[in-house]
């Protein structure tokens, strides 16, 4: 029998190791993806944030009192680790340095940005290129968006939510998260205007 995440969390204020273990494993690839994309396709971020939420999770389990569900607290407090580790880079780094520069191994010398693998090549090279250069293009596209529209465009967009629960995971009204959508969409339309076909 599966257990709804209540009962899980009831389970694991009790100390039920393996009811917190269920709870974690049922939600870690889509906290591990949020993290992902909200910190602009870096893994090693992602990996930290994520772990870090489940250790504030773990700390706060009986603080967290179900006015919402247990994914969108878990969703809030990733999207919390991240700006705080955010603030945290800033002290050290330039604002812009979100992306990981490494050397093009193809032998020109260039510095370029580091993308996540491809999962679904093409056995086609040249649909192997022009979808590598597509995707560059819009991670470069991404990457020009004020923060908050790039976070929520994520949010709506690869991890699926409702402006609901973005709004309750941002901490901000409903037509403002639809307001900062429309202007990521407008904005990533203007910059991939030459790949209409």
């Amino acid at each position: 029998m599966v257990l709804k995440d209540e009962d899980l969390l009831a389970l694991a204020r009790e100390q039920d190791k393996d009811a917190l273990d269920q709870l974690f494993n049922r939600y870690l690839d889509k906290a591990y993806a949020i993290a992902f994309n909200i910190s602009s396709g870096d893994h090693e971020q992602a990996q930290d944030i994520t772990q870090e939420a489940f250790l504030k999770v773990l700390k706060n389990i009986n603080r967290f009192r179900g006015e919402a569900e247990f994914s969108t607290w878990l969703y809030r407090i990733i999207y919390n680790t991240y700006l705080d580790s955010r603030r945290q880079r800033l002290k050290w780094t330039d604002i812009f340095s979100f992306w990981r520069i490494k050397k093009d191994t193809g032998g020109s010398g260039k510095e370029i940005l580091e993308e996540p693998p491809d999962k679904n090549e093409i056995k086609n090279p040249l649909n192997v290129l022009q979808t590598k250069h597509f995707n560059q293009e819009i991670q470069r596209a991404l990457h020009l968006l004020p923060e908050k529209q790039r976070i929520i465009f994520h949010l709506k967009v690869k991890s699926e939510m409702s402006i609901k629960e973005i709004a309750k995971i941002t901490g901000s009204a409903e037509g403002t998260v639809k307001s900062h959508l429309f202007r990521a969409t407008r904005s990533l339309q203007k910059s991939l205007n030459d790949w209409k076909t």
